[in-house]
């Protein structure tokens, strides 16, 4: 059993340490990756950053910082020298950020890009491609740090100048008020209760007048086009509107031939009548002062003055007969 054991421990022992070489292997295989080269000029304090610091892109690992140099004709400037994997997508738009990690004090550098192009930023060691840098969130902060400190002075004034005891009193009478607005407002809705009950009944009504004011219309709707209907119809050609006009005007035609040929007609029947009348009239008188002239005919009549026979005037001057 005790052989068995130390065998085992040997096994485990073997099998730890090919882990390890692998592991290492791999390290070491990494780390003999040839990294491209960038230049980063920094215009703000480098605090924290040192040879060896990491580089990250997008918060992934991808290189170290090289160097740090400064800049002899460009005083106030240090150049830093960066090595990066060869797959990191830097591109034209990538700018870098030097940030601190915590509270140790070690700084890194970040680099960010927004995916607004896809144009590869080429470098090389003969050729270096400068990554601009921009200042980091804290940089900003202190940079307008004066600003907002005058800023949340006057704030802090302003502050004051409302929390005096005026405004003080001020603000309490009118908590007040509004408590007493709030209570009158309660009674309002409980006075308002009963008719807000009453409230679904009135809709209920009001709904089924709505209902009865869309029937009544829909039957107005309904007589009217029955009205334009009738006056379609009569209006219609050979209707009866155009029936009474053809015999208005066959009347007018009639009254117009009456008027042309048969009154004057009866005018001229009218005056022979009359002449009859007036024959007969006078037939009449001779009849009556002679009688005897229906057997014998009429008397002679004596020649009047110039005519042959002629006897002369008597004394009463009448005619001789």
């Amino acid at each position: 059993m005790e052989n068995r054991s130390h065998a085992m421990m040997a096994g485990l022992f073997m099998i730890i340490l090919l882990i390890g070489a692998a592991i290492a292997a791999i390290w070491i295989s990494k780390k003999n990756v040839p990294l491209k080269p960038f230049e980063l000029v920094a215009t703000s304090p480098v605090t924290g950053l040192s040879v060896q610091s990491q580089v990250r892109y997008q918060g992934v690992p991808v290189g170290r910082v090289d160097a740090l140099r400064f800049i002899q004709d460009k005083p106030g400037q240090v150049r830093i020298l960066i090595g990066v994997a060869p797959n990191t997508p830097i591109t034209t738009a990538t700018w870098a950020e030097i940030v601190t990690a915590g509270v140790t004090g070690i700084s890194n550098i970040e680099l960010r890009d927004k995916g607004e192009t896809h144009d590869r930023l080429e470098s090389s060691a003969q050729h270096l491609a400068e990554i601009p840098i921009r200042p980091s969130f804290f940089e900003r902060l202190q940079s307008q740090g004066g600003g907002m400190l005058a800023s949340l002075e006057r704030v802090l004034t302003q502050v004051e100048k409302i929390a005096s005891d005026d405004n003080l009193s001020a603000i309490n009478a009118a908590i007040k008020h509004s408590a007493q607005m709030t209570e009158s407002l309660n009674k309002s809705v409980q006075a308002m209760e009963p008719g807000l009950k009453k409230l679904p009944a009135v809709m209920d009504t009001l709904l089924a007048t709505g209902k009865r004011v869309d029937s009544a219309a829909l039957e107005i709707g309904k007589l009217a086009v029955a009205a334009q209907d009738t006056v379609t119809l009569l209006n219609a050609p050979n209707g009866p509107m155009q029936t009474a006009a053809k015999s208005l005007t066959g009347l007018q035609e009639v009254a117009i031939q009456l008027r042309a040929s048969t009154l004057p007609d009866v005018s001229v029947l009218s005056m022979s009548l009359t002449d009859a009348a007036r024959s007969f009239n006078k037939t009449s008188r001779e009849i009556g002062q002679s009688p005897q002239s229906l057997i014998f005919g009429l008397p002679r009549q004596a020649p009047g003055p110039g005519e042959p026979g002629f006897a002369g005037f008597n004394g009463n001057g009448s005619p001789v007969r």
